[in-house]
């Protein structure tokens, strides 16, 4: 029995030891693959973290490749199951006329089987970003786009997180506390990095809003499932 009860309080530790952050896209753009990457590396740089990028397919036409970029469909697809069984999530998509596109929204509203079967997702880490502009998406709004995807987060009982502020947002145009954004307008100025055209300054916040949210759910892992 004692040493059943070793094994069990190591298997306890390990468990406390790793969490799983699940960092999920839509687009057809490979510069929204760069950044989902740019915000699972600063995920990962969190110990214990087990961070996986996924992609959400589109609910209408499926996969089609010619009409994505190289590499967009590399990623696998996301499940309600794996959003159930993550203890972060980061979510990214363009926007569309002020509003995140139709394949996020579509998504996120499937989670409503977690809210009507107990609130399952309550305690979980939740942060978003975002893209604009583009041909027929509309400009400007992110910050709205980022709200209504916290609203959804609360909607379930989950903690949305954002960037934390830093002197890096003031080289940023489209810097914001809610979460990164990019502008898809190209860049070829001498502030672009070999990074698919992010600024050195969009990586750096990338990167700090997956290291953000990886640490607030490392703690609350460590502290133990909310009742």
């Amino acid at each position: 029995q004692l040493e059943l009860c070793h094994y069990a309080k190591r298997a306890l530790n390990r468990r406390k030891m790793t969490f799983k952050v699940s960092v999920v896209y839509f687009s057809r753009s490979g510069r929204m693959v760069t950044l989902s990457n740019v915000v699972a590396e600063g995920a990962r740089s969190v110990t214990g973290a087990e961070v996986t990028v996924y992609r959400i397919r589109d609910p209408v036409f499926g996969d089609v490749p010619d009409q994505y970029d190289e590499g967009v469909l590399d990623a696998p697809v996301i499940s309600p199951q794996l959003i159930q069984d993550s203890d972060v999530i980061i979510i990214g998509g363009h926007g569309q006329q002020g509003g995140i596109c139709s394949e996020v929204r579509h998504f996120l509203e499937s989670w409503s089987e977690f809210q009507t079967a107990g609130c399952l997702l309550k305690g979980k880490v939740a942060s978003a970003y975002t893209t604009t502009g583009g041909h027929g998406c509309g400009y400007g709004g992110h910050e709205a786009i980022l709200a209504s995807m916290h609203a959804t987060f609360l909607q379930h009982g989950m903690i949305p997180l954002g960037v934390p502020p830093s002197p890096v947002m003031e080289d940023a145009p489209l810097a914001t506390p809610y979460g990164t954004t990019l502008s898809l307008k190209a860049r070829s100025d001498k502030t672009s990095s070999r990074l698919r055209l992010l600024t050195e300054s969009e990586v750096k916040l990338a990167y700090s809003q997956g290291e953000w949210a990886s640490q607030v759910g490392k703690q609350l892992h460590d502290i133990g499932d909310f009742d």
